[in-house]
């Protein structure tokens, strides 16, 4: 006999309830916190109960259940997490009641008459890099806004600085220092040229006579949107001091990852395919996990959110629409940019690459060059997952 053990998880909190597989309630349903007494309490309740296989099903809630499913499988029951689209499919009544205890009793339905596969712990290697790429991500993003911020305060308070650092040489490190020490055109202007001269030269700056006197020049020349004594001012030495705290954070999270995932078995056969860097590599073994995990092509391209939507309306099918983008967006924005660097290099180097040659070929059908990169990320997925699963055996 089956027994069953639904979690229904909220912040901090969950509704349990254990039923048997002939609809016994052997524990009715109640709230316990997220605590090692609740936790406990509930341990000693089924222990009490002398069952013999008892299966944990709960749904994927972000971080909200890792608590009760680190819990668990410490425990060493067999725990079950599923998507939430399942619970939300899979329902006991056609009435709009939702609550806790109904979430429960659909949970323990929904397990009793579909088959899942038991959720199995990765290696400590593999959560160590999900929860770096995570990181490196996020402070990506952040950082992108900063920059966008960055760039707005030093038009306002000396336009003359993109023309004296072109392009992303004024997110470089000896810029943004610069910058947050002299953030106005005035404060140059009533700088002495050799203090300027100094700060360039103790930053081994191998312009460090010539580029002050162009940053002075400029200076006496501008007319920026504030003036020094403005808050503006303030604002742009303290987002210049940020861009560059976050700029190494982030450097030093990319060094972090690559020796990591150095030692995964997968980083030299993914790091072998043109136009996978290190960095990107490592990225994408971070977000794949336990590869042996997809049993086939599609099981992986809808884990990235590659996999097209079809839509039918009678007699009309389109099974080539847009793709669904419901999956792991970081592993598709990896890939994206490896299929961009594949396609933009392959012409140059003069190298015949399978994949910017079926680039070649969607364009020649008339798709869009975002269309033909999208499908390019899928041939690129596919060849990842032929490689990996080649070595394995």
């Amino acid at each position: 006999m089956r027994n069953c053990l639904a979690i229904d998880v909220a912040k901090g909190k969950s509704m349990v309830t254990l039923i048997s597989s002939c609809g016994e309630v052997l524990i009715e349903p109640y709230e316990i916190n997220h605590s090692i007494n609740d936790f406990s309490n509930l341990l000693n309740r089924i222990n009490k109960l002398k069952l013999g296989s008892i299966s944990v099903i709960m749904e994927s809630t972000g971080i909200y259940h890792r608590p009760v499913e680190r819990f668990f499988l410490e425990n060493n029951f067999k725990v079950f997490v599923i998507n939430p689209i399942y619970g939300k499919m899979h329902k006991r009544n056609l009435r709009k009641t939702k609550t806790d205890k109904e979430d429960c009793f659909n949970l323990v339905n929904l397990f009793l008459t579909n088959t899942f596969k038991e959720y199995i712990k990765p290696e400590q290697l593999c959560l160590d890099l999900n929860a770096l790429s995570r990181q490196y991500f996020a402070l990506d993003e952040l950082c992108v806004n900063l920059k966008n911020r960055y760039r707005n305060l030093v038009y306002l308070c000396f336009p003359e600085y993109e023309l004296i650092f072109k392009n992303n040489t004024i997110y470089s490190s000896i810029a943004l220092e610069f910058i947050e020490k002299y953030p106005h055109a005035d404060i140059i202007a009533n700088t002495r040229i050799d203090c300027l001269q100094n700060f360039f030269k103790k930053h081994n700056f191998s312009y460090w006579k010539s580029k002050p006197i162009k940053i002075k020049e400029a200076a006496c020349n501008s007319y920026p949107s504030v003036d020094m004594n403005d808050e503006t001012v303030s604002n742009l030495s303290q987002i210049s001091r940020l861009v560059n705290e976050y700029q190494k954070a982030i450097d030093i999270i990319k060094y972090k990852i690559t020796c990591l995932a150095k030692k995964s078995k997968y980083f030299e056969t993914i790091n072998s395919i043109y136009g996978i860097g290190e960095f990107s590599a490592s990225i994408i073994i971070a977000e794949l996990g336990d590869i042996n995990r997809f049993n086939n092509i599609k099981e992986l391209t809808a884990y990235c959110g590659l996999d097209p939507s079809i839509k039918q309306s009678g007699r009309s099918i389109d099974i080539h629409g847009p793709i669904s983008k419901s999956g792991n967006k970081y592993l598709r924005k990896i890939l994206f940019v490896s299929c961009l660097n594949i396609v933009r290099l392959s012409p140059k180097c003069h190298i015949e690459n399978d994949i910017e040659i079926y680039y070649r070929k969607k364009r020649n059908e008339g798709k869009h060059h975002y269309a033909a990169i999208i499908a390019c990320t899928t041939k690129l997925l596919r060849k990842i997952l032929a490689l990996c699963k080649q070595l394995d055996k």
